[in-house]
């Protein structure tokens, strides 16, 4: 992630806004996966489901928090992340705001890194 380092400084803007809107757009399927988790066959599973559910239920602000969490830390792995909102049932539109707001701070971070190492060593 050597955006900070385009110049000028407009094609780096451009950049990090396209790679964070594609990286969203790529989770977005992961997100539909979880969805499905009602035809899970094994009953292991289905429990699990089953209790992820019914804690967020009575403690929606975790579920929140944690994909904006990872969106920003990539911990817990923000592709596992996407489908626990699925499976959880964070309404997509959320799921959009968080991992674009969170990504694009990860990125823009990441992105502006060398920049400043470069700053740093001048």
């Amino acid at each position: 992630m050597a955006i900070g380092l385009v110049h000028p400084t407009r094609l780096a803007v451009a950049m990090w806004l396209c790679f964070t809107v594609a990286h969203v757009a790529a989770k977005a399927p992961w997100y539909w996966v979880g969805t499905q988790a009602d035809v899970v066959r094994w009953g292991w599973a289905r429990r699990g489901v089953g209790r992820a559910r019914a804690f967020l239920r009575e403690r929606p602000a975790y579920g929140t928090g944690l994909l904006g969490v990872s969106a920003v830390t990539s911990v817990p792995p923000f592709h596992l992340a996407s489908i626990a909102a699925g499976i959880t049932a964070i309404p997509f539109a959320r799921f959009l705001w968080l991992c674009l707001l969170g990504r694009l701070v990860r990125f823009g971070v990441l992105g502006a890194f060398p920049a400043l190492l470069g700053a740093a060593g001048a």
